[in-house]
C-alpha cells in the first residue's frame, strides 16, 4: 500500500469488454477509479485477476492512469475477468464469462488499511455474489469508518440480480446511483428507492436519465442537472460509471452537488463520443470537464 492513504477505494469487478472488433479494459469499478485517477482523485481499486497476460496488461494500464494498484490480487487458478458485449441500436448488451478471478476478491489488510484513511468507498454488487466475495466485501464495510461515504451503484442487469448483495448495499449506501430503468426495478420490487433511502438518513439518491440529464434527491431538496451532448461515433458502455466517478470526484473536492453532478456529466458524454468504458483523454479535455459550469 502507499504510504498516502487513497480518498476513494472502489471495490469490484475488474475485467475485459470484448467488442466484436476488440478487447477494451472494463467492468464498472475499475471504470469508475481509471475516470477519478485522471480526474485528480487518489483513487485504490480493490479487485482480482488471473495469473495472465490480460490481468497484467490491466495492472499495467491502471498503473499509468495513477491508480492505486495495490489491493489487486493475483489469482494463480482463476483466469482474469472477460465479458461479451454486443450493441443493439447503439445500446450494450452483455455476457459475463463465469468463474473469473474478480469473483473472488480478498481485500485482506490492505484493503483494511486505505479504508481507514478514506472519504469514500464506491461499490456495486456483482462481486458479492459469492460467498467470498460478500464476506470479503462485508469485513470492508465493516471497518469503514462513520465518516467515510459509502457510495453504492447497484449492478441490475437482467439475470445478474442479486437480492443478498442489493439488500446489503442499499441498507448502508450513504450515496445511491441509479439510472431510470434500475429505479423502475426496485420500485418493482419493493418501493421508490428515493424517499426509502432518504428516510432512512441517507445523504444523497442520484437518478440519471441518458440524454435527458439527470436528477439529485436530497433530504432538502431536488436538483435537475442538464446532459452534455456526445459526438457521433461511440457508444454507451461505461457512461454511468463516468458520471458517478465525476459525481464522486467533486464530492470529494467539497464541491456543490449541482457542479460534482455537472462534471459527471461531461465526463458520461465524452465517454459516450468513444469506444469502450475507458478513453485516455488529453490534458485539454479533463480542464474542460473540471471547469465551473
Amino acid at each position: 500500500m502507499s504510504t498516502t492513504s487513497p480518498a476513494v477505494v472502489v471495490w469490484g469487478e475488474l475485467l475485459w469488454d470484448l467488442f466484436p472488433d476488440g478487447a477494451q479494459l472494463g467492468g464498472a469499478p475499475a471504470n469508475v477509479a481509471w475516470h477519478l485517477a485522471r480526474l485528480g482523485t487518489p483513487v485504490a481499486l480493490a479487485s482480482r485477476v488471473g495469473a495472465d497476460p490480460r490481468g497484467a496488461l490491466a495492472i499495467e494500464r491502471l498503473t499509468a492512469q495513477g491508480v492505486d494498484v495495490s489491493l489487486i490480487g493475483v489469482d494463480a487458478e482463476r483466469a482474469t475477468g472477460e465479458v461479451e458485449i454486443t450493441l443493439v441500436g447503439g445500446e450494450p448488451r452483455y455476457r459475463l464469462v463465469p468463474g473469473r478471478a474478480w469473483e473472488v476478491i480478498d481485500g485482506g489488510g490492505g484493503a483494511t488499511a486505505a479504508i481507514a484513511g478514506a472519504h469514500a468507498i464506491v461499490f456495486g454488487t456483482l462481486a458479492q455474489r459469492t460467498d467470498d466475495g460478500f464476506a470479503a466485501w462485508r469485513a470492508m464495510i465493516d471497518a469503514a469508518p462513520a465518516a467515510c461515504l459509502r457510495v453504492f451503484d447497484p449492478n441490475l442487469r437482467p439475470g445478474h440480480l442479486d437480492a443478498r448483495a442489493l439488500d446489503a448495499g442499499l441498507a448502508v449506501a450513504d450515496i445511491l446511483k441509479l439510472n431510470d430503468g434500475e429505479r423502475r426495478t426496485l420500485t418493482a420490487r419493493d418501493r421508490d428507492p428515493v424517499p426509502m433511502l432518504l428516510a432512512r438518513g441517507a445523504r444523497l439518491v442520484a437518478i440519471t436519465h441518458g440524454a435527458a440529464g439527470a436528477t439529485l434527491y436530497t433530504p432538502t431538496g431536488e436538483h435537475a442537472i442538464a446532459a452534455e451532448a456526445a459526438s457521433p461515433g461511440g457508444d454507451n458502455v461505461g457512461c454511468g460509471d463516468a458520471w458517478l466517478a465525476g459525481l464522486v470526484h467533486g464530492i470529494v473536492a467539497a464541491l456543490p452537488l449541482p457542479r460534482a453532478a455537472a462534471i459527471g456529466s461531461r465526463l458520461a458524454a465524452a465517454v459516450a463520443s468513444h469506444r469502450g468504458a475507458t478513453p485516455d483523454f488529453p490534458a485539454a479535455a479533463i480542464s474542460w470537464m473540471l471547469a465551473a459550469p
